[in-house]
């Protein structure tokens, strides 16, 4: 019989623990991402259909859109429900501030959106909050008793009518800095000269005291009899050149 061979056994030889963070492998390990608030992915959603919207002032988290028909004299759904935000928007050129109402659609791509213009066309009733626009608006808001969402309508109603409120006294005084500050700039150009042009009376005015200067200093020259002879150019017609030249070149 062949002999038995040994069966060669591998050494190996066992890693020590090392002191030294260093001797670790690094692993790099994404930035954890910022945690956004509800209103701020609302607003996110919101700014995305309507860009002039800058903040959320109120919530209604179930509403339906009715237009009234004048033709049959009753309500009718636009199609248009789901959550309606009552936002601040960008102020307007003058400076007044802008709110609107925004009802992101749950059943389409067709939202809604109006802007509150003032007090006139809002009015709450039993069953809507009513806005005036293009048409005759409906909101109908879920509001029901032993809830959370109790008394809902007539918040949210409570909250339009005080925007409007704001958006009508906001409008008057932006209007009114308007008119003054027009005036003050009306007021401003009438007492600034164009072309530094020169009126009649200042122009005889420095005639006059051009010949005063002569006849103080050369009338002991002239001779008895004759007429003085100016021997400058003519003063007026100089200072008609000059007022011409200064209208055309102003500065």
């Amino acid at each position: 019989m062949a002999p038995n061979k040994g069966k060669s056994r591998a050494h190996y030889t066992q890693p020590q623990p090392s002191d030294y963070e260093t001797d670790a492998p690094q692993m790099d390990h994404p930035a954890p991402l910022p945690v956004r608030s509800t209103e701020e992915l609302n607003l996110s959603a919101i700014r995305r259909h309507y860009p002039d919207v800058t903040s959320i002032q109120h919530v209604v988290h179930y509403a339906v859109l009715y237009t009234f028909s004048l033709e049959e004299s009753r309500w009718e759904k636009a199609g248009v429900e789901g959550t309606l935000f009552i936002c601040e928007l960008v102020p307007s050129a003058a400076g007044a501030e802008r709110y609107g109402v925004v009802m992101l659609n749950r059943r389409s791509l067709d939202n809604f959106y109006m802007e509150i213009v003032g007090p006139d066309g809002i009015e709450l009733t039993d069953e809507y909050i009513i806005m005036q626009g293009d048409e005759v608006y409906g909101l109908w808001i879920f509001n029901e008793p032993n809830s959370s969402t109790a008394g809902m309508m007539t918040q949210t109603a409570a909250k339009i009518q005080e925007l409007a409120a704001r958006v009508e006294v906001s409008k008057a005084a932006a209007a009114q800095n308007t008119d003054t500050a027009s005036v003050a700039s009306d007021q401003v150009q009438s007492s600034v000269p164009m072309g530094r042009q020169l009126s009649l009376r200042e122009l005889f005015g420095q005639q006059r005291t051009q010949d005063a200067a002569w006849s103080v200093v050369n009338h002991h020259n002239a001779h008895a009899g004759t007429p003085p002879q100016n021997s400058q150019p003519d003063m007026l017609a100089q200072l008609f050149m000059r007022a011409k030249q200064d209208y055309n070149n102003p500065g």
